[in-house]
């Protein structure tokens, strides 16, 4: 697990570029302390999930890596159009504009990797997540997982649909477990 600052101490571009420092010292550091660097999922809610995507986003060549230092992906209930952001009353914390949003929107990159991505979310969540979850669905083809819809889990929100990982047998749990190699 990795952390970051937060805004408004930092733009949500430095956060982003935080998360891919922190990629690329696990892929070359990892080793030494542990960590299998071939076998690792990035993942994350809301704004982890967004984060998430932005590490498909990522050339990784320019990073100093041969390709992407990650198997596969989960963005749960992620934000993956920040185009809405500038008008949300947090943008005073964002501090996003119309060109820094579409800059940071992973729907609109093409997915620099081919490691398959849970795209999942809360079947209960607000309208605006469920059409995130189903924008990065019809916008990244060549990724997505599972194969044939986005993943809506019943009966959870926003704030309790990371609970399913507390449970083994839960189909977010099963099919996160499958993108490890």
């Amino acid at each position: 697990m990795i952390n970051y600052d937060l805004c408004p101490a930092v733009t949500v571009g430095e956060i982003v570029e935080q998360c891919r420092r922190a990629m690329v010292w696990m892929a070359r550091e990892g080793p030494a302390h542990g960590c299998n660097a071939g076998n690792v999922v990035v993942g994350g809610h809301s704004a982890g999930g967004h984060l998430a995507a932005m590490m498909y986003c990522t050339d990784w060549r320019a990073y100093g890596l041969a390709a992407a230092p990650f198997v596969g992906g989960v963005t749960l209930s992620g934000v993956h159009d920040l185009a809405p952001m500038v008008h949300f009353s947090y943008n005073v914390d964002l501090k996003l504009d119309a060109a820094e949003a579409a800059r940071l929107s992973p729907a609109d990159f093409v997915p620099t990797t081919t490691a398959p991505l849970l795209i999942a979310c809360g079947a209960m969540e607000t309208s605006e997540f469920l059409r995130q979850s189903d924008l990065l669905w019809e916008a990244w083809p060549q990724v997505r997982r599972p194969a044939s819809a986005p993943m809506f889990i019943a009966d959870t929100h926003h704030f309790s649909v990371v609970l399913e990982y507390a449970h083994r047998e839960s189909a977010l749990t099963q099919a996160t477990l499958g993108l490890l190699r």
